[in-house]
């Protein structure tokens, strides 16, 4: 497993958290914008992965009443499958229950399987379909 700090995303931070995006996700990247727009709307878990000072992936995440839901997560591509995404989500996982949330949803793009066996291993399950969920007419499992 890497060494990783878990640590508050900062506007700094955002040129390194565009690379990621861009290495890990084609049609559906988040743009500069975008990742602002959840900056302003999720900060408390909008949250980032440092290894020696160098950003190696984030995870963003709302609170909403009853819920948590998990915007995205991405990870360079250099550090997967050596824990870092795992550390994100354990970090988020941790802050929703001490803030009571019991529920937390996501959606994968349906053939990301790499994505929906990280998932799975983090004990979520299926619960249904959203077709055309995302840009490009994919669909997501929810």
């Amino acid at each position: 497993m890497e060494v990783v700090r878990i640590r508050p995303f900062t506007l700094l931070d955002l040129n390194q958290i565009i690379e990621i995006e861009n290495a890990s996700f084609t049609v559906d990247a988040f743009s500069e914008d975008t990742f602002k727009m959840w900056y302003r709307k999720c900060p408390n878990l909008f949250i980032v992965a440092e290894n020696e000072r160098r950003i190696v992936g984030y995870m963003i995440t709302c609170i909403l009443p009853d819920k948590g839901d998990v915007v995205s997560i991405a990870v360079n591509p250099h550090y997967r499958r050596k824990g870092v995404g795992r550390a994100l989500a354990e970090f988020t996982f941790k802050y929703l229950k001490l803030h009571r949330i019991k529920v937390i949803e996501l959606e994968v793009r349906i053939t990301n399987s790499d994505g929906i066996y990280f998932w799975k291993r983090l004990g979520f399950f299926p619960i249904g379909i959203i077709k055309r969920f995302y840009c490009d007419g994919a669909d997501a499992l929810r």
